[in-house]
Order: structure tokens, then sequence, then C-alpha cells
């Protein structure tokens, strides 16, 4: 069936969330706010009392909130601010303006985070199997968090095996992600998600995973409105493109357009939505545990097939220690890190790689520090002269040590 491939599919909304005539939600926005949208946000805040009072009444763990002491995310959303003016928006966005089902959304949301104690769960510590699958990296270029998620090393039996704990365990990274958004007037307020499928086998059809994967689709479609901003397949096996597609086939355009399939190793393509110091480096990327020293942005080259790029990444006004990290995504690479001094041509090596002897992907990132005794230009070549055929990405980075 269509739903056969429960965690891509997954990341798809629900079915019965979007209507083919979809509303103009683009004044529903704190930063955009039209009449008519700011005229609905009041009618909803000024229900917040009645919302706030079905909560209590719905759930003993709500009732024992203080008055007047009800978060979302974080926000008090019984006080007027552009923190809960944001917060209502997502409801009101969610439910395309409805407003009485977006203050019953609210009620709903309220009672499940009380009930299931979520402020709590964003705070604890995730069993074992539960570990080292989710990547939370920082904020892409937008300021959006981003998250990233590897599927191809879960263990099947432990990870879906207990639905509830699977659903407590993916509410946890989600929230855990939110908490880098501001929720401030035109501020980010969405997310970018990668799922990296490389690893997936087969048992992932099994009724375990999809039992967990419908419960905590449920969960976000209606507890988690809005927070949905890119995703991006990456290493996605090509057995689920064509059901993936189908499916998203459904959607409006404007919900098409918050997913991106790429296939195996196209980091070219993944680093023009995550930068490659967002990124993990089993993954591709330059991001390392224990965090690098470098803050800065990275640059890519792609050399062709016996070919030669240089790069040239940083100028040192003066005498300055420099740090450098470099690598190659896929395969292998010869590469050289050089000083080129003012008002000269002569190149000095700061490192490089022995001749017929290739940097390769599974290394990681090749990092070091250097003295310049006065000012320059670092840059970096990248040698392609093993390929055949392939072209290899390549990325670098340097700055000045603080």
């Amino acid at each position: 069936s269509i739903a056969e491939p429960g965690l891509c599919c997954a990341a798809l909304p629900s079915a019965g969330r979007w209507s083919p005539a979809m509303v103009d939600l683009s004044h529903c926005y704190l930063h955009t706010l039209g009449d008519a949208e700011a005229a609905k946000l009041a009618d909803l805040r000024g229900r917040m009392p009645d919302i706030v009072a079905k909560a209590r009444a719905a759930s003993t763990d709500a009732a024992a909130v203080e008055p007047g002491g009800q978060t979302l995310w974080g926000v008090r959303v019984e006080e007027q601010s552009d923190a809960s003016d944001i917060v209502l928006l997502k409801y009101l966005r969610a439910e395309e303006l409805d407003v009485d089902k977006a203050a019953a959304r609210v009620t709903g949301t309220l009672v499940f985070r009380a009930d299931c104690k979520i402020d709590e769960l964003a705070k604890a510590e995730l069993p074992d199997a539960f570990r080292g699958h989710d990547f939370i990296t920082g904020l892409d270029a937008d300021g959006r968090p981003v998250m990233i998620s590897r599927f191809g090393g879960m263990d099947i039996e432990k990870v879906f095996g207990d639905t509830e704990a699977f659903v407590r365990y993916r509410a946890k990274v989600m929230e855990n992600t939110i908490a880098l958004l501001k929720f401030e007037k035109g501020a980010a307020e969405v997310l970018t998600q990668v799922h990296d499928y490389s690893g997936v086998l087969t048992s992932m059809y099994k009724s375990d995973v999809k039992n967990g994967v419908g419960a905590i689709s449920k969960v976000f479609a209606e507890h988690y409105p809005e927070f949905k901003g890119k995703t991006v397949f990456v290493n996605f096996p090509a057995v689920f493109s064509k059901p993936f597609q189908a499916l998203a086939s459904l959607l409006p355009e404007r919900t098409r357009k918050k997913f991106v399939i790429l296939g195996q190793d196209d980091h070219e393509a993944m680093f023009q939505h995550v930068s490659p110091e967002l990124v993990p480096v089993g993954l591709g990327g330059l991001l390392q545990e224990p965090r690098s020293a470098l803050t800065s942005k990275s640059h890519m080259a792609i050399p062709r097939a016996r070919d030669v790029v240089d790069v040239s990444v940083l100028e040192v006004p003066g005498p300055a220690t420099v740090l450098w990290e470099l690598r190659v995504c896929t395969l292998e690479v010869g590469y050289e890190v050089l000083f080129v001094a003012n008002g000269g041509a002569e190149e000095e090596v700061v490192a490089k790689s022995d001749p017929g002897v290739y940097l390769k992907a599974e290394e990681g990132v090749r990092s070091g520090q250097w003295t310049a005794k006065g000012a320059g230009k670092v840059l970096f070549r990248f040698r392609n002269e093993a390929a055949w055929f392939k072209r290899r990405v390549c990325i670098c980075r340097a700055e000045l040590a603080q």
C-alpha cells in the first residue's frame, strides 16, 4: 500500500488536515498580520480563560498548574505577548482560521502536555536504545533549528517494541529542537529536519514500526501545529520513492514544497539546504563530537575527474595562528593547505596528503593549526586525480584562532 514505507510517510501531514482549496495563510503570522487575521487572533485570545478552564476540568495535572501558569513550549499563553500571539497563530493556521477548532485544539494540547508531563520529558535522559540517532545541530541560515535523524542504526525491537516509549522518545527530541526557537516577531517559527535512510532495512515494514510511526504522527499532527518547515530525505531508498511520491502528489503544492528527496550520497544537494558545519561527520559533514573550535562557515569544492580545484577561504591580516579543517564526502581526494603571502607568488605548504596517498571519506575531518608570520591568504587545493569519471564533493574552512 502507499503507506508501506512507515518512517518516510510519517513525515507527511496526516490526511484531513488540509483541503484542496487551501486558505491563504500568508497574513496569519505576527510580522505580516492582516486585519481579518488580527480579529481572529483577538477572538481566540478572548477565549483563553474558557480554554484554560476546560483544560483544568479535563485534567487533574492541568488543574494543578498555578493560576496564569499554563505554558506551551515555555510560553505563558494566558498572558498577551508576542510569544503567546505567535503560539496562538500557529493553531489558527493549522485550523485554517477556524477559531472554534483552534480553541478546541489549544485545550487538547494543554491537557496532553499536562497529562503526559511533556515539560518534564524534555529534561529527561533517554534510554540507551534511543540515543545516538538524532542530532540537534544548531540553526540554519534562516534561523531554523536543525534536527538530523538517522534511522539505519536503530535496533528495531528496542526502539519500536514499546509504542509509548517510542512516542515519548520522538516527542522529547521534538521538544529539545523547538527549544531553540525564539518565539519572537519575524523570527523563524519552523524546523529544518534531515532524515537519513542509509542502512534502512526491510524490517522497517514490521507492524511495530507502523504502530509507532502512526502513533507519533497522530501526536505531532494534533499537538505540534505549524512546526514543520523543510524536511530533507537523504540516502533515500529507491524502493520507497514511488510510494512516497504517490502519497505526496495528493498534497497541496504549499505542503509538497516542504519535502526534498535526495538519493545516495548527494552531498552537494544536501548542503544547499543544510550547511556542512551543521551536518555530522558520519553523514558527510564537518560536525564533530566534541565540537570543533572552528565556528566559521565552510566552503565547498567539486573537482571533476582528473581535475584540480583551488578554494581561497581566509585573508590573514598579519602574524596569527590559523585553524583549518577539510574533508572529502565520498571516496577519496588528494589535498594541500597553502599560504600565499601578500605581494608574493610563492606558495607555502601548511599541510598536504602524500603523493599517491589519498584522504578517504571514512577518515572524516582532517584538521590542524599553523602560525602565519605575516599577512596573506589561506587556500585549499583538492586533487581528484584518482577518479576516472566521478566528481568529488570536498568541504573546508579556516579561521584565526581566538
